[in-house]
């Protein structure tokens, strides 16, 4: 064969090889004309810097497609945000329950300030602390470490919060906490030395100079210790508190947005894979109709009332079809007063041709004297603290006592926002009423700038300064009579009963003789009366008179009922001297021959001032306590009146601890389990109003027989749920009463006359203590001859 007819032969089997063969994936594919797919092989001339041989083909022109702007975030010119996002849902320690959606919604919400359409923040200007990054050391140092090196004045600050919060203590002494990832435990002394304490937190926020701050707060989900069954973790009013920020600059901003109201929990759902109120935050941010033209700002009221509704919605819906009812609802409130809408940030989205609606305003007003005088528009509102729903629009608020010069403030009330006011009277000086408000004198100058100072001090909850700043300005001027109200009510709510009857005789002795000081000095006798235990005489008390420290109990009784009388004497229609008289005539009456004029004071008291909250919960105390002697076939329909008046004093003051706690001794006595569980827990949610960390115990020891109880009632997952439950609240009263053994706990139990309806839910090594005998509080009994009052000293002024 010719060499032309080999090649020939040659070429020809290489193509048929190559056609049947598959194709090695390892090899680029030959060079083609195709139109329809580019060659990887082409000798044209590329449209860039060649690469080494083999040269890549030029890509075909691609189809046109429209032009699309990209987008770019605004640039801030002016003042600028900044934010610190913490979530914690995994923990070192062993004994907190894991959270699944915590640091998932601190990252959405990072995610949609800095999204261009939505916060258009710089990734700067954004600190994210999640998990295993959010340590007590760089939550606590962000402040200082991010925050203060960059925000000036006039900036905003937000704050988003989401874990474990826990509230422990109670009165005074409360405190609440989040849980970072290093928490050593849950036990008081591991949360103050690993823990965030939220007042230090926003203690420390509030001296930087930003204009506005906003701060969401989702830190109170399910219990935290793993094991407790459909034991909750409530948020409670002390968490509330301590987080809110008072700004040191005079005209800034300040607003808390908490998932749910005191007293409920926040849920988190895997429908959503956020918590339900993160979920429904980032919903309103990123596509519901919220912003508002022309520039599409997010108002922080509309926001709010868009948030509530979805939660709200979503809360009923769960019920519907679930076997418990879910109760969330988100509570927004502004602690600065308003003239115009908060705005959280202006997205570039689109906006909505109408926006979401706002929710009716809310006023709530608080005065620092607990017997000051709450007038809105001219009209009566109440005394001590007051809530109302309004309708948009300006009101003006007055606060006035005796002994301080009276305030006007004009509110503007905002759709949307609940606006809480807090009042600060300013002393008028001494006993005697001057001519002007400002004292002259240089000893008053010089008393009025150390009250402001103790003030301050009580304010941030430094009640050790506090206390020190009232006595040096008694030492200044002892007729100072502002100072000795406020030393009052320290040791009032510090459960030093001796000290606080030393205080009200200093009032009855320094400064004009009226109702509200001979009033004050009655309640004092009476809750030393009622409280079971005899103290030591203070050093610095002085005798006024027939009015002297009690060796016994019986003397405190007399000396309140005297003092009352002395009240009426001054004036008969002061309704803090009625409810005086009820009370003192209602202490160690264990026979009920005081019955019928104690009912008559404090129906008198609810009767001349029905915006009291405090008249109707000494009337409800009282139909409650004397319905504990009544025959059994009518105590049913006493204590169904006692429910009534409590409910008119939660109608008006909404977290009133006392009137929740009565209300669950009113539901333990006729046997109505889940009624009870839930003022037990509003309650214990309220707990910064009480005096006494024994009080909550008492609390928590009724919670746990009431879920034992309804462990006994059940089965399955119920019944072991309502277990662990009730062990789970056993616990928290043991490591909430001073005493471990709860001997004191129980006392108030005993002394409620709630014992025998919780003695056999209880264990076994407690049921001996809830015999009134065994007790402390039984062996007062037993030398005063019957019941005791019964928590007098919890009660109001």
């Amino acid at each position: 064969m010719k060499k032309s007819s080999l090649l020939l032969v040659a070429l020809l089997s290489v193509a048929i090889g190559a056609s049947a063969a598959p194709k090695p994936k390892a090899k680029p594919k030959p060079a083609s004309k195709s139109k329809s797919k580019p060659a990887s092989k082409s000798k044209s001339k590329p449209a860039y810097k060649p690469k080494p041989t083999p040269k890549p083909a030029p890509k075909p022109t691609p189809t046109p497609q429209p032009v699309i702007e990209p987008i770019v975030a605004p640039v801030e010119t002016g003042p600028k945000t900044w934010a610190l996002l913490v979530g914690v849902g995994r923990y070192q320690s062993p004994q907190i329950n894991a959270l699944r959606y915590p640091a998932v919604d601190a990252t959405g919400v990072r995610d949609a300030l800095l999204a261009p359409r939505v916060g258009g923040l710089a990734a700067s200007q954004v600190l994210l602390l999640t998990d295993e990054n959010a340590t007590r050391a760089k939550i606590l140092g962000a402040v200082g470490d991010f925050l203060r090196p960059n925000v000036k004045k006039g900036d905003k600050i937000i704050v988003f919060l989401a874990g474990h919060g826990v509230a422990k203590g109670a009165g005074l002494n409360s405190k609440s906490f989040l849980l970072p990832n290093d928490v050593k435990g849950l036990t008081t002394p591991a949360l103050e030395s690993s823990a965030v304490p939220l007042r230090q937190l926003s203690d420390d926020l509030a001296t930087l100079p930003a204009s506005q701050f906003v701060l969401f707060v989702d830190a109170c989900r399910e219990d935290p210790t793993p094991g407790r069954g459909v034991k909750g973790n409530s948020l409670s009013d002390v968490l509330s508190r301590n987080v809110a920020v008072v700004p040191s600059e005079p005209e800034a901003q300040s607003a808390t947005f908490f998932a749910c109201s005191i007293g409920q929990r926040a849920f988190e759902d895997p429908a959503y894979g956020h918590g339900v109120f993160t979920k429904w935050i980032l919903d309103g941010l990123e596509q519901g109709a919220v912003p508002q033209k022309p520039d599409g700002a997010i108002d922080m009221g509309r926001l709010s009332t868009y948030v509530k509704t979805g939660v709200g919605d979503w809360a009923k819906e769960t019920s519907a079809r679930g076997d418990f009812e879910v109760d969330q609802t988100p509570d927004f409130s502004v602690s600065t007063q308003l003239s115009q809408p908060m705005v959280l940030m202006r997205v570039k989205r689109e906006f909505p041709g109408t926006p979401v609606p706002s929710s009716p305003p809310r006023l709530v007003v608080v005065a620092s004297l607990e017997s000051a005088q709450i007038s809105i528009n001219g009209a009566r509102a109440g005394v001590g603290s007051v809530e109302r729903d309004v309708p948009e629009g300006s009101y003006s608020i007055s606060v006035s006592a005796p002994g301080y010069a009276p305030i006007s403030r004009t509110v503007t009330a905002l759709g949307g926002y609940e606006q809480q006011i807090a009042v600060q009277l300013e002393p008028l000086g001494a006993g005697t009423t001057p001519t002007s408000a400002t004292p002259t004198a240089v000893g008053e100058n010089r008393a009025a700038l150390l009250f402001a100072q103790a003030e301050q001090a009580a304010a941030r909850e430094q009640w050790e300064i506090a206390e020190q700043g009232y006595k040096a300005v008694l030492g200044i001027d002892p007729r100072f009579m502002a100072a000795r109200e406020a030393l009052y009510e320290l040791h009032r709510l510090q459960n030093q009963l001796g000290e606080a009857i030393s205080d009200a005789l200093g009032l009855v002795s320094s400064a004009p003789r009226s109702a509200a000081s001979f009033a004050l000095l009655s309640r004092a006798y009476s809750r030393y009366a009622s409280q079971g235990t005899i103290e030591t005489r203070p050093a610095s008390f002085v005798d006024v008179g027939q009015y002297k420290f009690p060796k016994k109990f019986d003397d405190a009784v007399k000396m309140a009922q005297k003092a009352a009388t002395d009240a009426l004497a001054l004036d008969a229609n002061s309704p803090q001297a009625l409810r005086a008289r009820g009370y003192a005539l209602a202490a160690l009456d264990a026979k009920g021959k005081n019955k019928r004029d104690a009912l008559a004071a404090w129906g008198k008291a609810a009767f001349l001032d029905a915006n009291d909250a405090e008249n109707h919960l000494a009337l409800g105390y009282g139909i409650r306590f004397y319905a504990a002697q009544a025959k059994e076939n009518e105590r049913g329909a006493e204590l169904g009146r006692a429910i009534g008046a409590l409910n008119e004093a939660v109608r008006l003051r909404p977290n009133f601890y006392e009137a929740h706690r009565e209300l669950a001794f009113c539901y333990i006595t006729l046997g109505d389990t889940k009624a009870a569980l839930r003022e037990c827990r509003l309650a214990r949610s309220n707990r910064g109003g009480a005096t006494d960390e024994n009080e909550i115990a008492g609390v928590e020891v009724a919670m746990a027989g009431l879920h034992q109880k309804q462990a006994e009632n059940s089965s399955g997952e119920k019944k072991t749920a309502n277990e662990a439950a009730s062990q789970g609240y056993l616990a928290d009263a043991k490591d909430t009463a001073p005493n471990a053994d709860l001997r004191i706990a129980l006392s108030i139990l005993n002394s409620a006359g709630v014992s025998t309806s919780l003695a056999s839910f209880l264990p076994a090594q407690l049921r001996p203590l809830l015999d009134i005998r065994g007790t402390i509080q039984g062996k007062v009994n037993q030398a005063t001859g019957g019941v005791l009052g019964g928590l007098g000293n919890i009660f109001g002024r």
